[in-house]
């Protein structure tokens, strides 16, 4: 019988557990996943605690995917408050191992793993096999990963690209920055391609517009969107999938991701009908600075749990 890992993915909204297990073939499979409110625990030790004992089970190492740096013992949620010792975990979870990931480097390792039929091809380009490859995922914010090839492993690199300013492209990208302008002194590219960005977009749509005055949540303007059953709603996701193509394309080239360029997150696969027909691609290769990124391959991750598999792939001897 393979070994069993726990592997769990931290975000600000939920945490996700699973009991994996590593096939000969260097497969992942994930057991017992269980998806739970982050609020519901004070400190991430009760909520691993609490999983063990509700799925009984017993794993010796964890690999656990957390939405914040992890370049320090101490670490921090970046859109939460959970925080904890790295040295501390394994001794209090009576483990051999735990290792601690950037959300999104985990995600990142989850890239070799992943296979044709859990991503979806987003427009025309091409990949080259062990050049590097990003992921880019909306959500609570919006967190970007790297993996570089290294001889015959890979290695994943953290970043908090999401935090660098917004350039808006266009003339109505430029009217949506003003209106915005009016409440924020510095826009993120994580205040503009994220959940609150949805936000933020559908607000400033209906000022523009002279039609409303109403910030209603991401979910409510997804969910519209995806029922087609409200104007604004659609144009809002419209506007802000073309904002991701933009910033898809600078990270495309700031890591030189030759390997590929990959979109995670829930928001995306939800209304992939919708986003297939947007701007995305359209935006991804107006870089005329960068103009090699046109030819660098773009995929949706229709994979559910991405960052569990990146974490279990730790395991497997294919990551440094």
């Amino acid at each position: 019988m393979s070994e069993e890992f726990l592997v769990a993915d931290i975000g600000g909204t939920n945490v996700r557990f699973a009991i994996a297990h590593i096939t000969e073939s260097k497969d992942i499979r994930l057991e017992k996943l269980t998806v739970l409110a982050t609020e519901n625990w004070l400190y991430l030790e009760d909520a691993v605690t609490d999983y063990l004992k509700l799925v009984g089970a017993r794993p010796r190492k964890a690999a656990i995917a957390f939405a914040g740096p992890v370049n320090k013992d101490e670490v921090s949620m970046t859109n939460g408050t959970w925080q904890f010792k790295q040295s501390e975990l394994a001794p209090f979870l009576k483990m051999d191992e735990v290792k601690v990931f950037n959300d999104f480097c985990a995600k990142a390792c989850s890239l070799p793993l992943l296979k044709d039929e859990q991503l979806l091809q987003i427009g025309s380009g091409a990949i080259e096999e062990r050049g590097n490859k990003i992921v880019v995922g909306p959500g609570t914010g919006i967190g970007v990963g790297a993996l570089v090839s290294v001889g015959d492993k890979w290695k994943a690199l953290a970043s908090e690209g999401g935090h660098i300013g917004f350039s808006p492209s266009g003339d109505l990208e430029k009217e949506i920055v003003s209106v915005l302008y009016e409440e924020f002194n510095r826009l993120s590219v994580e205040d503009m391609v994220s959940g609150r960005g949805i936000s933020h977009i559908y607000y400033a749509l209906g000022l523009i517009k002279g039609k409303h005055y109403s910030k209603l949540d991401a979910e409510t303007i997804c969910n519209q969107a995806h029922e087609e059953s409200d104007p604004d709603s659609i144009e809002t996701f419209k506007v802000f999938s073309g904002m991701l193509g933009c910033f898809a394309s600078d990270m495309a080239g700031t890591f030189n991701a030759t390997g590929g360029v990959y979109l995670a997150g829930g928001v995306l696969p939800k209304l992939k009908n919708l986003f297939v027909k947007a701007d995305f691609r359209k935006k991804f290769e107006e870089n005329d600075n960068l103009p090699f990124v046109r030819e660098i391959r773009t995929s949706l991750i229709l994979e559910e749990q991405p960052a569990l598999i990146g974490a279990a792939g730790y395991f497997s001897g294919m990551f440094l």
